[in-house]
């Protein structure tokens, strides 16, 4: 299934859906729901899932396309806007070519400019992390975490780390955390406001109403595109993209390589919506469900998509559903103190003299003291 491109736009089209989402009629709730969810609580928890449906024939027959068979994504963030703290959990599962599941976690202090990474996921057996780490240092990870079980209760600085692998200081801040607030807040009414206009614009009668509250529109093939061609324009606002460039420059983009990277994400979303514009032979639906709580608020959204195929005998379509949950309130693990961080120069000695050690139950004598001093 040759159809990269298209897949490609759905998915910027349902991100910028999320984005927005990050007695009235059906269709007024809905856009009133959508509108609200830019608007975030001073304390929140957002869920976002992804997990592949159906999977074509010629994608499982491909090494590298089977790897996605079974992919299941889910982001947790819980956010508490007043302490400026976020904590993050990435899950992520497959049951195809490579068996995953693995949990990791974040953890952000923002008004201290501070992320760590506990070193208790890579002690949490429950899912295969560890198992596939020793597939690929030929079981050094166990070794390094059976002789080193007082790291199960540390913390690793992730600014620190990168820092110390790049070889070269990092910018303490890129740009001003108000300034990524506000470019961020701003990007989001921008791509609400659009996203809005657009279902604003579609007949009543295609917004629906189940007797639990669920409101589902179904978008065709058109919609897509005229909302992605929309979405599209907004990069031709000179704020917008001030805004994306602050966003990019606070996660350490120059401002040379912002400009490459913003025209190759353009040109790649123009000449998606180009190619659906002219590709007949493919079908795309996605079906966007919301349930608001009684304020209005986005409860629940779903975004069933499929791509089908049909210049084939026998059709081959790619399904996905992408999830998004959200409440007002936010219940964030304890951050570490100061004795609870382990350095990275700490780590990478006990890195290397666990490797040392490794090697010398293995050959006898220790074919790694040139290098067991500290990992470059």
């Amino acid at each position: 299934m040759k159809k990269g491109k298209l897949v490609f736009l759905v998915l910027t089209l349902a991100m910028s859906l999320v984005l927005a989402a990050c007695g009235n009629t059906p269709q007024e709730t809905f856009t009133k729901s959508v509108d609200n969810a830019s608007k975030p609580a001073d304390q929140s928890t957002t869920t976002i899932g992804f997990k592949v449906d159906e999977l074509p024939a010629t994608l499982k027959a491909d090494q590298t396309g089977a790897m996605l068979d079974g992919l299941s994504l889910k982001m947790t963030v819980a956010n508490d806007q007043k302490a400026q703290k976020t904590a993050t959990t990435i899950a992520v599962k497959t049951a195809g070519l490579v068996n995953l599941d693995v949990n990791l976690d974040l953890l952000v202090d923002a008004k201290a400019e501070k992320v760590y990474f506990p070193l208790a996921d890579l002690y949490d057996d429950k899912g295969n992390l560890t198992a596939l780490l020793d597939q690929v240092t030929g079981g050094m990870f166990s070794q390094i975490k059976k002789e080193n079980p007082d790291l199960a209760t540390k913390y690793v600085e992730v600014t620190s780390l990168a820092e110390d692998l790049s070889g070269t200081e990092a910018k303490k801040e890129a740009a001003d955390s108000k300034e990524v607030e506000k470019a961020s807040k701003d990007l989001s009414k921008k791509v609400t406001k659009t996203v809005n206009d657009y279902f604003n614009s579609l007949p009543e009668d295609r917004f629906t109403e189940n007797d639990n509250g669920d409101i589902t529109v179904k978008l065709t093939q058109d919609d897509i595109t005229k909302l992605a061609t929309n979405l599209s324009k907004l990069l031709d606002d000179k704020d917008v993209k001030a805004d994306l460039k602050t966003i990019f420059e606070a996660n350490g983009v120059s401002a040379d390589e912002f400009d490459k990277q913003f025209d190759s994400m353009k040109k790649s979303i123009d000449d998606a919506i180009q190619k659906m514009k002219k590709d007949s032979k493919a079908k795309i639906t996605v079906d966007v469900t919301i349930t608001p709580d009684k304020d209005n608020n986005i409860k629940n959204m779903t975004m069933k998509v499929k791509i089908t195929e049909t210049d084939k005998d026998k059709p081959e379509t790619l399904g996905f559903t992408m999830t998004l949950k959200t409440t007002d309130s936010a219940k964030l693990p304890k951050f570490p103190s100061s004795s609870d961080v382990i350095s990275t120069e700490q780590l990478q000695k006990i890195i290397s003299e666990s490797t040392a050690s490794y090697y010398k139950s293995l050959y006898g004598n220790d074919s790694t003291s040139d290098d067991s001093t500290t990992i470059e």
